[in-house]
């Protein structure tokens, strides 16, 4: 019954002006599906969010950046990005951890129509000197261990203005500080974003050889969080009616307070999490580093309603000695993708937390993100 539901609750969001409405567009000479409601570019998925004032945004350690601090924060560094010489279509390189710096670059860069070039953290010298030949960034925005590694290359830095985050003492030759450029207010430049131009490369390694950078425009990442939207919406939608009672209304849904778990210079932790995170006026915490015990703890603090990582990370902090005395009732979904989520993990998590359901999902970077997702009591 659950799945006549279902058909019923996806038939009734995607109609015709209702928020998941579906439609046929041509893009680039191809007619394909797209949401009818979906912003234009990523640039006005931003924008969305600046009514939200000092609602936390990002949090990392004992810092907590408000959606008003973010967007200020953001206006500042496009503005100095602008300055620079970046314009549309230009590639902006990011690489660090898991820091909140990473999402300010992230909108600032996409909001004037440049180009995110997202750098695996782990990659070693000859990895990371590949990667800058072939993406060839005119920005690289950095944490103290990458501009090491870029300094191990020769002739790494050429043509490159860089930009130190979280960076003490002295800066590599010709590096600004992050605070140099955000710390005076500007307005966010006035910029025309083409919803078919280029968002961001991300590398991909599911293939032999050299990582292949994917190119990901806003058209691709705005539908992607459309999906993950929906995803939310029609697979609670169903279970109301098989419940047989009323539904919540499309976008009533409490916002996100997700723990990120998984690298930003990915589809998982970026587009499906964060960016999902963001519009709905959620709340993003971040890591230094996986830590099973650090994770529990957060959930705990923060009361984190989302988690979304590899399974192994989800069986970790199950089977943690700290998960006994951790208050994670706050926690309504719990799951990821990378693997599959094995059977008797999936059981595992309602058994051990009754009010978190288990989700899982498949993706490729190539697709923007999210391909298939089930979750809930349809996983169960």
């Amino acid at each position: 019954p659950m799945y006549a539901e279902l058909k019923r609750a996806w038939s009734e969001l995607t109609s015709a002006g209702q928020m998941f409405e579906v439609h046929t567009v041509e893009v680039r000479g191809v007619p394909i599906r797209s949401y009818a409601h979906a912003p234009p570019s990523l640039r006005e998925v931003w924008l969305s969010t600046a009514g939200k004032g000092e609602a936390d945004y990002l949090v990392y350690a004992d810092a907590r950046i408000s959606y008003s601090e973010a967007h200020r924060q953001v206006a500042a560094l496009a503005s100095s990005l602008q300055r620079m010489g970046v314009g549309s279509g230009d590639h902006v390189a990011i690489a660090m951890r898991n820091y909140p710096e990473w999402m300010l670059a992230y909108w600032a860069i996409t909001s004037i129509g440049a180009v995110v070039v997202g750098i695996n953290a782990w990659w070693v010298p000859h990895e990371l000197a590949f990667a800058l030949e072939d993406s060839k960034p005119r920005v690289f925005i950095a944490d103290r261990e990458r501009l090491q590694r870029l300094h191990e290359i020769e002739g790494g830095a050429a043509e490159m203005q860089l930009i130190a985050v979280r960076c003490d003492g002295d800066l590599p030759p010709g590096a600004v500080h992050w605070s140099e450029l955000t710390s005076a207010d500007a307005p966010l430049p006035d910029v025309q974003v083409d919803p078919d131009a280029d968002a961001c490369i991300f590398y991909t390694s599911g293939t032999t050889g050299h990582p292949k950078g994917a190119q990901l425009t806003h058209r691709g990442c705005v539908n992607n969080i459309m999906n993950v939207a929906f995803s939310n919406t029609v697979q609670p939608r169903a279970l109301a009616y098989a419940a047989g009672v009323q539904p919540p209304e499309p976008g009533s849904a409490e916002p996100l307070r997700a723990l990120l778990a998984t690298p930003l210079f990915h589809v998982t932790a970026n587009n499906c999490v964060a960016q999902a995170v963001t519009v709905s006026g959620g709340m993003l915490v971040h890591m230094y580093k996986w830590d099973a015990a650090e994770a529990l703890a957060i959930i705990e603090r923060e009361k984190i309603n989302a988690f979304s990582a590899v399974p192994m990370m989800t069986r970790e902090m199950l089977m943690h000695p700290d998960f006994a005395t951790r208050d994670v009732t706050s926690l309504k979904v719990i799951g990821g993708g990378g693997a599959a989520m094995q059977p008797d993990l999936v059981g595992k998590v309602p058994e051990k937390m009754p009010t978190t359901r288990p989700s899982t999902g498949y993706g490729m970077t190539e697709t923007s993100g999210i391909i298939s997702a089930v979750a809930l009591e349809f996983f169960m």
